[in-house]
């Protein structure tokens, strides 16, 4: 199986890029494969805000969908690799 290069790569520096403290805790939640509806419902916020905040974040780390998320967000030390469910790492958050 070939591997599409255009989804290896980030073509946009992300040093500039910082969580805010909802987006950790609905990438968090993304990680540990919750719904938007059930994420909406722990955090009482919508479901359309909290897809607008996927759509961001995966924006940014230019991610076609949630698993790629979750990917490049583990690739980039975003979550830790050490911990279930996962976590953001404390030095990639404001």
């Amino acid at each position: 199986m070939a591997i599409d290069q255009k989804y290896c790569e980030v073509s946009q520096p992300l040093d500039d890029w910082v969580p805010s403290s909802i987006q950790v805790r609905i990438l968090e939640g993304v990680a540990a494969g919750l719904s938007s509806g059930r994420l909406s419902r722990e955090l009482h916020l919508s479901s359309k805000t909290i897809d607008y905040h996927v759509r961001v974040m995966s924006d940014k780390l230019q991610a076609p969908n949630r698993v790629a998320l979750v990917s490049r967000a583990f690739v980039l030390q975003i979550l830790r690799t050490d911990t279930w469910p996962p976590r953001i790492d404390p030095e990639a958050m404001d």
